[in-house]
């Protein structure tokens, strides 16, 4: 169960609780106050009948207080009997018209007027009934309210689990984004609860990851471009020394081709850590024109045929669907489709083979590259595009780790996207996909 589930049913029971605790404490007063009347009515007959007594006594009629208790007695069904004293001791006044009260404890009212007395002797089960009858109108009230605050307390509830957890979503997601690299990201830090409290220290926090990759990205921009004259120096005079190999040794020869080739490499390094770093930066200014898509796939693949030969790697690019020319960066997109092709032969086996396929239509350029090579293990997809970063596949096949995420870059630079997937029947599948 989740938190939002968690927390409406945590406000809506202490909601339901208090409701119902309260309505307990009114339902014991209510019986206390319909008792209270109960017992001031009882009161009150016996106050009455200590007046006619005395009325009875100063008017020398007994009649009188035998004729009242009567009519009282056949009048009030809570009154099992009436007796009366008027000097000959207490005996049963006479009724009549009334049903026999039912049998069971009495409680006993005296009454007092002059030389006469009177006892009221009401029905305790009768009283009873009558407490429940005055308070089953006061349960149907509170149960009616009961409900009413129940589905209220349940709204209540609701909203709020909405809108605390709605907070910490927002938050979680704006977290996940700063894991995915985009620092600077700010959250709603208003309120003054812990989660305003926790939003403060999270945009402190985003705020300082920005500045240290700021930092990152400025000197690695700094370092990779004071490399590149030093490492070109090295290639060219390695390649100088190449030329005049009659005045060497054959194994100076093979330690000359080593530096060259390694310092080509160490510059193709540095180069793309400089492209990277210039798009991270937003200082990478695309140089467009209307190009042909599918010619420019063609041209790819034509490029890295003599490499997929020397690997015995069939590289075939299949005939393309749709016509019409995208405005794009001709040596960019060049650099990320030559990548994943380059890639994708890399990875494929001897006597492999490499399919090519790009189409032109919905308005869009998409270019994929399949391979019958290890293929792409579950959760890599995603971790195959950051920077520095390679597969399980790459064990043994060299690289940097950055190939994928200067292609990712320069693909969004065009407003597009780029993905992979592991191909049907084994192998890779990679694409990208250029808006027209």
């Amino acid at each position: 169960m989740n938190l939002f589930y968690k927390f409406s049913a945590a406000l809506t029971a202490a909601a339901l609780a208090a409701a119902l605790l309260l309505s307990a404490i009114f339902f014991s007063f209510q019986r206390r106050t319909v008792a209270a009347a109960q017992q001031e009515r009882l009161d009150a007959m016996a106050s009455s009948t200590a007046s006619i007594l005395k009325e009875a006594d100063l008017a020398g009629d007994p009649l009188m207080a035998v004729d009242y208790l009567s009519g009282l007695c056949s009048s009030r069904p809570e009154l099992t009997s009436c007796e009366l004293d008027i000097g000959r001791g207490m005996r049963a006044v006479k009724h009549r018209g009334k049903a026999a009260a039912p049998p069971g404890r009495t409680e006993r009212r005296e009454a007092k007027g002059g030389k006469f007395s009177a006892r009221l002797n009401f029905s305790e089960a009768r009283l009873e009934g009558e407490r429940r009858s005055a308070l089953a109108g006061v349960y149907r009230d509170l149960a009616a309210a009961f409900l009413g605050a129940a589905a209220a307390a349940g709204l209540l509830g609701l909203g709020l689990a909405w809108s605390l957890t709605g907070r910490l979503k927002r938050l979680a997601a704006e977290a996940a984004a700063i894991g995915e690299g985009r620092f600077g990201i700010k959250t709603d830090a208003r309120g003054t609860d812990e989660v305003a409290e926790l939003a403060r220290a999270f945009n402190a926090m985003s705020d300082r990851l920005l500045e240290l990759e700021t930092m990152k990205k400025n000197f690695t921009a700094s370092v990779t471009h004071e490399l590149r004259s030093p490492l070109g120096v090295i290639e060219t005079y390695a390649a100088l020394l190449l030329k005049e190999a009659d005045r060497f040794h054959p194994e100076d020869l093979v330690v000359f081709r080593r530096i060259k080739e390694n310092a080509g490499r160490l510059a193709n390094f540095v180069t793309a850590m400089l492209d990277l770093a210039k798009i991270e930066r937003g200082k990478m200014e695309l140089s467009l024109s209307s190009e042909d898509p599918l010619a420019l796939t063609a041209d790819s693949v034509d490029f890295l045929k003599p490499k997929a030969a020397e690997k015995r790697v069939t590289l075939e690019a299949q005939p393309g669907a749709g016509a019409g020319r995208v405005m794009l960066d001709r040596e960019l997109i060049t650099h990320a489709l030559t990548n994943l092709i380059a890639n994708a032969v890399k990875f494929t086996p001897e006597g492999g083979r490499v399919t090519v396929r790009a189409s032109l239509a919905g308005g869009k350029f998409r270019a994929e590259v399949q391979d019958n090579g290890p293929g792409i293990k579950a959760g890599e997809a995603e971790k195959l595009f950051a920077p520095y970063s390679q597969g399980s596949a790459a064990a043994g096949h060299g690289g940097t780790g950055l190939g994928l995420a200067l292609a990712r870059s320069i693909v969004e630079l065009h407003k597009g996207t780029i993905g992979c997937a592991p191909a049907p029947g084994g192998g890779a599948l990679f694409w990208l996909e250029i808006p027209q």
